[in-house]
């Protein structure tokens, strides 16, 4: 694909236009998306708020909830704030999509030289990295809350089953869930993370290394959301099973 200096000269006043120009080469050139649909999910169009993120902040809300409730939280206060935590973390994650975006979408601009002063390109770009930093650090303040209050309450619960001499000792298969759930709940910001980075580093980026970025990302969304949910179905399942077991004796 080859630009003209014509076709891609835009001048200081058309910031607008610019981004716009470079969507549509970053984008929609490459894979064949329409602008003219709504709802269309393209791997490798960039962040995708309906299908995915929309669908990760109504679920893993609720994997929240069933994770707490298996090893018997029951504060419906803290079962919400838990909740509500988990999904402002999970449209927090899809804030810094947009931030990667506009990173991507500046440095392909930059690249066919659709700006005239460059100086304003570096700045730009700078601009957004210290936006994308401050939003990666909020993530990782929301995780570690959720988490840590997760884990200190199954301590708690644990500690709590010895001190009563229970005969009854904590599942293995809660032990398992959490371990794996924290373990794939962090992959998701470690996979964010990683593509942050190797964005802001990149010196030269083109429409192609934009596509592979995003798809790649998408695959292992996929990957990883449908791990944690087959994760906390197996565990249910096991635990009720158990349960139906230790009744029936």
């Amino acid at each position: 694909m080859v630009l003209s200096a014509d076709t891609v000269h835009v001048n200081r006043n058309d910031a607008g236009s610019q981004k716009q120009m470079a969507c549509y080469v970053a984008f929609c050139e490459h894979d064949d998306a329409r602008e003219d649909i709504l709802f269309q999910y393209v791997p490798s169009s960039g962040p995708d708020f309906w299908p995915r993120w929309v669908e990760y902040a109504l679920t893993s809300p609720l994997q929240i909830i069933i994770i707490a409730g298996s090893f018997y939280i029951r504060e419906t206060s803290l079962l919400i704030t838990l909740a509500g935590l988990q999904g402002a973390l999970v449209l927090l994650g899809y804030v810094i999509e947009l931030e990667i975006q506009t990173i991507c979408l500046q440095k392909v601009a930059a690249w066919h030289r659709q700006y005239e002063e460059k100086s304003r390109v570096t700045v730009g770009i700078f601009v957004a990295q210290c936006r994308l930093t401050f939003l990666l650090l909020c993530s990782y303040v929301c995780h570690s809350i959720i988490w840590a209050i997760l884990i200190a309450k199954f301590q708690m619960q644990a500690a709590a089953i010895r001190d009563c001499q229970n005969p009854r000792h904590m599942p293995d298969e809660i032990i398992i869930v959490i371990v794996l759930e924290c373990v794939l709940f962090t992959l998701f910001g470690l996979v964010l993370t990683i593509q942050a980075v190797q964005v802001s580093l990149a010196s030269h980026i083109d429409a192609a290394m934009v596509q592979s970025s995003w798809t790649n990302v998408s695959g292992w969304y996929s990957v990883l959301s449908l791990s944690a949910k087959l994760v906390l179905e197996w565990g249910f399942i096991t635990m009720l099973t158990s349960t139906d077991a230790q009744n029936s004796e």
